[in-house]
């Protein structure tokens, strides 16, 4: 009985975290995408990948940094990268490569 109880604990816990994780990369393609518009600048494949995971500490406690890559085009014609740092639910950075405008 236990084990079945510990097993939907961390099914529970897995759920949560995928959760979170959906919530984040939504967030940071509203994001991506409104600054791409903004700058005249087209994000390409409307897809972000997720490098990778950080814990780190915070004026108000732990916050797991998400840092996410993205490429977009100036021109439409060359490509550039670009990435995005998520403290939870704020953005702390967004990074552009160098680019040509047109």
């Amino acid at each position: 009985m236990l084990g079945w109880i510990f097993f939907f604990c961390i099914v529970a816990v897995m759920y949560l975290f995928w959760n979170k994780q959906q919530q984040a990369r939504v967030l940071a393609s509203k994001v991506v995408r409104k600054h791409c518009e903004l700058q005249g600048l087209q994000l390409l494949d409307d897809t972000l990948t997720l490098d990778g995971y950080q814990l780190k500490k915070r004026d108000a406690g732990w916050a797991l940094m998400r840092c996410y890559h993205f490429e977009f085009s100036s021109t439409g014609e060359e490509r550039y990268a670009g990435s995005i740092l998520l403290a939870g639910r704020r953005v702390e950075q967004l990074e552009l490569d160098t680019h040509r405008m047109h």
